[in-house]
């Protein structure tokens, strides 16, 4: 302890960085760690209403525009996801048809792929 505190006053800036350096780190894996269970625990859900493309896209372990592609639905704008009950409104449909049209492509997509189970 001595040393680093003897290092810390003749290099007070390369300790700073160091330390800095430090934390970012742990908090950049604790972000990590932290996606990773969450998507863990979230994998494969039934698709709902509440959920945009995005989500279920990430949720099954598919690209979301190749997702959004093989179901027909919008590409969102940057910062304004639409909802699966907000694309079934807007088209005039009831919500359980494109549930219906996002599991198909899905499947589709995992068949394509050679990769996961179907929804």
């Amino acid at each position: 302890m001595r040393g680093f505190l003897r290092l810390g006053r003749k290099h007070p800036f390369l300790v700073a960085a160091f330390v800095l350096a430090v934390a970012l780190s742990i908090f950049l894996a604790g972000r990590i760690v932290l996606r990773a269970v969450y998507w863990a625990q979230h994998a494969e859900l039934s698709v709902e209403g509440w959920m945009t493309p995005g989500y279920v896209a990430r949720s099954w372990g598919v690209e979301p525009r190749a997702l959004a592609e093989a179901a027909g639905l919008p590409v969102p704008e940057k910062g304004k996801p639409l909802t699966i009950d907000q694309i079934a409104a807007a088209r005039g449909v009831p919500v359980a048809e494109v549930i219906a049209e996002v599991e198909a492509a899905i499947a589709m997509l995992h068949a394509r792929d050679g990769a996961g189970p179907e929804p």
